[in-house]
């Protein structure tokens, strides 16, 4: 019996020896240089867009008083920014070791799931207001959809800090499991954004109106549900499969692209074609006069409809 405990020593201690003189390092070393280029690619892809959408941005942004929406705009791509800027150094300084404690891996993961959720939600807002837009500021449709905005949050909190703090993590930082708590998150984001698409869909009449604004927020609206669920749609089944949350996958570039839908969509909406609409009827998104000027063009189109139609009999 002591000989087997000894023998069983000896092979603990020679698994040990293995770990640490680095034979399985090939493998972690590879893993942790592809963090370390998606981190670089994903900052170098924000600054990119930040370089061909600038113009846009002083022109509709910082040359126009200050709104909820321009605070939106501004939180969604410096927030971004910064936190991109945050991981690059991580990477590349403190977590350039491939001994990470998980306590540490779990803070981390922490402060990266908290910034994609709060983007996800300025983009939430942005869509949820081109929907209430669409109905005219019905109060029904603003209970629901402020409802929808508020459990989604909820689920946010509910489920994010069991999903990273409740499993374990390897030496560079990637999870060894994926806890059952993501699945009723990707369900509540699959919920707003099909909400927020048959809301939109139901709408599409208005396209007979000929309003440039309401083509546009149908638009946004389609493409903003693709991305969203396609992202989705990847990364939770990959990381239930292969039982494993690298950080690049699931949060660094679905950040900066959630982050760039949510800029595009709010200078989308500031520019509008002058040919087909006067620069007093574009879209104003902020709390301020609630969308009144896209309510008054639709108002506006709908009665010399009307009124073409009338003349007709």
């Amino acid at each position: 019996m002591t000989e087997f405990t000894s023998e069983q020593g000896l092979l603990e201690s020679l698994k040990v020896r293995k770990w640490s003189t680095g034979e399985s390092l090939p493998i972690h070393a590879g893993q942790a240089l592809l963090l370390r280029l998606a981190t670089v690619a994903t900052l170098a892809f924000l600054l990119y867009e930040h370089a061909i959408t600038f113009r846009g941005e002083v022109v509709h942004i910082w040359r126009r008083p200050f709104t909820m929406v321009r605070a939106t705009f501004i939180f969604a791509r410096y927030f971004t920014l910064v936190v991109q800027t945050v991981n690059l150094y991580l990477v590349f300084g403190p977590f350039s070791r491939t001994s990470i404690p998980g306590s540490t891996c779990k803070q981390w993961f922490l402060f990266q799931i908290a910034s994609a959720c709060a983007i996800m939600a300025a983009l939430d807002l942005i869509l949820m207001l081109m929907v209430y837009a669409l109905y005219r500021k019905s109060r029904r449709v603003g209970l629901f959809l402020a409802l929808l905005f508020w459990a989604q949050i909820a689920v946010d909190f509910a489920t994010s800090p069991k999903s990273v703090l409740d499993v374990n993590y390897n030496s560079i930082c990637d999870t060894t499991e994926t806890h059952g708590v993501v699945i009723y998150f990707c369900l509540s984001v699959w919920i707003t954004h099909l909400s927020l698409a048959g809301l939109t869909g139901y709408k599409k009449n208005l396209l007979g109106l000929g309003a440039p604004v309401v083509r546009r927020v149908l638009r946004d609206g389609t493409w903003i549900l693709v991305v969203v669920c396609s992202l989705f749609t990847v990364i939770i089944p990959y990381a239930f499969v292969n039982q494993v949350s690298q950080a690049h996958v699931v949060f660094g570039w679905p950040t900066a692209i959630l982050s760039i839908a949510c800029c595009r969509i709010i200078i989308n909406m500031r520019t509008c074609d002058h040919a087909e609409i006067e620069e007093q009827s574009i879209i104003e998104l902020d709390a301020r006069d609630n969308l009144q000027l896209l309510l008054n063009e639709l108002e506006q189109t709908t009665e010399a409809t009307t009124g073409d139609g009338l003349d007709r009999r």
